[in-house]
């Protein structure tokens, strides 16, 4: 018997213009033909795990695979005559993209400020979603328990019924693709809420990286501690049962509460508060750094796309100054199992302050490692949104802009077809130069200016979003806009022997500068101006 891996069904979208990777198992040695809308594509002679390849195709639309086996004589000379048939009906040939990444990339298009009247004029066949199913450990999924199980590893069209549980972030994006591009689009998620990025990484990656391995370390000590824990509340209330003394759930409980059983460590939180409900910290939880990797990345690895899109980094904020390392590691390998140079389209972290136990205090230290990665890593470019950000909600509503601006930098890295005048990038500050009692700072990616939108924010404004200090000491200044240029004016700069300037280098604010008919500045860190 033929077994296809799960993502090869009905309604798929496989990626035109390049050699399409199938794989699966077969039960006994025998030869697959393959055939595309009756048309023979290839034969091979498989047995066991096999992987096809098929020739590129131009996009198609509701197009028909079938792969028939048949079985190879023994050495007996004996042939099995039953044959083998999948047969796939409306598949297309278009843009494959993987979603990947956590809770802002998972956020579903119901929950969108945008997403109703999308919804509810969701009419595109050819704009498909499949969401890799979350499950985290195996025999999870014969559980049941999972609420949104029977919408995950499935091909969904893009209508009414079905668009409410796709990635919002996606979805836009597609959108665009398909409004550019005219052919088939396909979005594969792959994502989970919560999840730091050593989660979608081999364990070898992290356990031989030595600064990277400290993730593996800590979940070393939390799986020890856990295990200690438990063991102890589990004698306490064994005895309080003999003894027949205070309730046993209730002393357990307030050992639990208690702050001195609690190391300071990320992945002991599903212990308390929140989390109470989840798994403790081990090979079952969701968390866990290398988990994921397995049980869900490894499930579509390979299949052909175009690239990844990529949102996520609020989880690894604790470790926030290893994050280019972390996330350069993981673009490796996920270039490495899909045995081609991906493009790496990635979302910067968007503003915030706090929400419930999170807050944004080691986001500008992120926000500048994920900079450092679109800097220095070949195929990777940022999309920045420090203009959405939501001061007390670590979910942005507005997933438009987000889309939109990934699919920016696909039309113009990618696709190679934007036009001269499309904006693409974010302005960033390329040079700052000192001139008496000014600065002059000049922004890249402003062709026709810049300009300071309407913002009614004590969070917003070029006194606010610039930050400058003479000699170590913060100084007030004035500015004023010509061109692509910022005039920075204050008596402290020219007296001074250092000074020091950044730019939306808070946890939150409102970015307001933008480039005319573009997008928003991106963030600086705070840089010394010889």
């Amino acid at each position: 018997m033929i077994c296809l891996a799960d993502i090869f069904q009905d309604g798929m979208v496989l990626q035109r213009g390049k050699k399409v990777r199938i794989w699966g198992t077969s039960d006994k040695k025998q030869e697959i033909q393959v055939y595309l809308n009756e048309k023979e594509l290839l034969r091979d002679t498989v047995c066991g795990d096999f992987e096809l390849f098929l020739p590129p195709q131009d996009a198609m639309e509701n197009a028909v695979i079938r792969l028939v086996g048949k079985s190879v004589p023994e050495n007996n000379g004996q042939t099995d005559q039953q044959r083998d048939e999948i047969r796939l009906v409306n598949v297309d040939f278009g843009e494959v993209w993987i979603a990947g990444g956590q809770s802002n990339m998972e956020f579903m298009l119901k929950y969108d400020a945008s997403g109703d009247e999308l919804i509810r004029n969701a009419d595109d066949p050819h704009l498909r979603f499949f969401d890799v199913g979350e499950f985290c450990f195996e025999g999870e999924r014969e559980e049941k328990l999972k609420f949104l199980a029977s919408h995950w590893d499935r091909w969904h069209f893009f209508e009414p019924e079905e668009a409410p549980y796709m990635s919002a972030v996606g979805i836009y994006y597609a959108l665009k693709l398909r409004e550019r591009l005219g052919v088939p689009v396909g979005i594969v998620g792959c994502n989970w809420g919560g999840t730091s990025a050593s989660c979608w990484l081999p364990e070898e990656d992290l356990r031989q990286d030595p600064e990277l391995k400290v993730y593996m370390d800590e979940y070393d000590q939390a799986v020890f501690r856990i295990k200690d824990m438990q063991t102890y509340i589990q004698k306490d209330k064994d005895y309080r049962t003999r003894t027949g003394s205070e309730s046993a759930q209730h002393s357990s409980d307030n050992m639990l509460k208690n702050e001195s059983l609690k190391p300071m460590n990320p992945f002991l939180k599903p212990l308390t508060g929140l989390f109470s409900a989840m798994h403790p910290m081990g090979p079952r939880h969701e968390w866990r750094p290398a988990g994921l990797y397995y049980t869900m990345q490894q499930r579509i690895a390979g299949f052909t796309c175009k690239g990844v899109i990529w949102y996520q980094g609020c989880s690894d904020d604790i470790h926030a100054r290893l994050y280019a390392r972390l996330l350069t590691k993981l673009i490796a390998r996920w270039r490495e199992d899909w045995r081609e140079t991906l493009p790496f389209l990635f979302v910067q972290l968007a503003p915030f302050e706090s929400w419930m136990n999170s807050t944004g205090a080691n986001y500008p230290v992120l926000r500048a490692q994920q900079q450092y990665v679109a800097d220095h890593v070949p195929d990777c470019y940022m999309a920045s949104i420090m203009d959405i950000g939501s001061r007390f909600d670590i979910h942005p509503k507005n997933k438009k802009p987000v889309g939109e601006r990934l699919s920016a930098l696909a039309m113009h890295y990618v696709y190679q077809i934007a036009g001269e005048e499309e904006a693409y990038e974010a302005p960033r500050i390329s040079r700052i130069r000192r001139e008496g009692p000014a600065l002059r700072v000049k922004f890249d990616f402003a062709p026709d200016g810049l300009e300071l939108t309407a913002e009614e924010s004590p969070f917003a404004g070029l006194e606010y979003l610039f930050r400058i200090w003479a000699d170590r000491k913060p100084v007030k200044a004035s500015y004023t806009i010509v061109g692509d240029e910022i005039l920075i004016h204050s008596p402290g700069i020219q007296e001074a022997d250092e000074i020091c300037i950044s730019f939306a280098n808070r946890p939150y604010e409102i970015v307001n500068l933008r480039a005319k008919g573009g997008f928003p500045a991106r963030p600086m860190p705070k840089k010394t101006v010889q």
